[in-house]
């Protein structure tokens, strides 16, 4: 279970999908991204995650067509339903991304309202 601190709820993403300084990050497989996804979000799936957050600035930036995040960034990881999203949380907490957090309802909370 995630700390609730680390825990945003819909409400604290419609305004984060406005915070350009907020990284929305998707950890579904690419097919689930393509059947819908929250505004401004990047796909990165979950299984690579650890690695891409490792990668330098340059490969980050060629691979996923975005500035990689830096450490004091606040990321907002989702899934279909918060498991994947929890872990990715974790893996991006380990490597000193503090600012961490879970869209807890994720992609089936977004596309009930």
């Amino acid at each position: 279970m995630a700390d609730p601190a680390r825990v945003v709820k819909f409400y604290d993403m419609l305004k984060y999908i406005h915070e350009p300084t907020k990284v929305i990050i998707d950890v579904r497989n690419p097919d689930e991204f393509k059947d819908g996804n929250i505004p401004t979000s990047r796909n990165i799936p979950v299984g690579v995650i650890r690695d891409a957050l490792s990668m330098t600035e340059e490969v980050f930036m060629k691979t996923y067509l975005n500035e990689k995040p830096l450490a004091s960034t606040e990321i907002i990881f989702y899934c279909k339903s918060g498991k994947r999203a929890t872990m990715a949380m974790e893996h991006a907490l380990e490597l000193g991304y503090s600012k961490s957090k879970v869209y807890i309802g994720s992609y089936d909370d977004w596309s009930t309202h």
